[in-house]
This record gives C-alpha cells, sequence and structure tokens, in this order.
C-alpha cells in the first residue's frame, strides 16, 4: 500500500488554498472588509453610541464606502475634516478615529 499518495493530495490541497487566499489578499490590496459598521445607523451620533458602547468595531472601514455614506454626508464640515485627516494620516480608517472626531473635531492633524 503506497501512504505517500493521501500526503501528496493534502500537500496539493493545501498549496491551492494558501495560493487562492494569496491571490484574494492582494487583489483586495491587503484589506478584507466586513459588514459596513454603520449600516442602520441614521446619523454620525448614532454610529458613535454603538461604537462607545462596544457593539461595532472596525479597524480597518472600508473608506470609499464610509465617505459616500449618508451618515458621513450629513455630518458637519469640521468632523468630516477630521476624519478625512485621520484616514489620509495612515491610509485606514479606524472606528475609534470616527469616535475621536465625532467628540473633538480637533483630533485631526492640523495643517
Amino acid at each position: 500500500m503506497n501512504k505517500k499518495q493521501p500526503v501528496k493530495t493534502i500537500f496539493l490541497l493545501a498549496s491551492l488554498l494558501t495560493l487562492t487566499f494569496g491571490v484574494f489578499f492582494v487583489g483586495t490590496g491587503g484589506q478584507v472588509y466586513g459588514k459596513n459598521i454603520w449600516a442602520g445607523d441614521k446619523t454620525m451620533e448614532e454610529l458613535v453610541k454603538k461604537i462607545d458602547k462596544g457593539k461595532v468595531n472596525d479597524d480597518s472601514m472600508n473608506w470609499k464606502q464610509f465617505k459616500n455614506s449618508q451618515v458621513f454626508k450629513q455630518e458637519d464640515g469640521e468632523t468630516k475634516e477630521c476624519i478625512q485627516k485621520r484616514q489620509d494620516l495612515s491610509n485606514n480608517l479606524a472606528d475609534y478615529e470616527i469616535l475621536h472626531c465625532f467628540k473633538n473635531s480637533d483630533y485631526g492633524y492640523k495643517n
């Protein structure tokens, strides 16, 4: 009986899965987005309350989708500018940055 055949099959399967995941990871720019944490919220205040209570968590938010959301669009200019600066700073936006910008729009770096 040849016991090496199952090992080769398992190795081949593992290699294919690794390759598939690698292509997906590179194709998405290294960021895999989950559900939008602002889904169902009508205002930034509602979103901030959920973030503050730990009901939602996302340290790598989809900026393109968030900046086009109603929650972001209807917020005041200072808060939006603060959030934009935080996004630009690290090319990443985390939920806690939205929380801080909402509470204090000076949280963003000033030019």
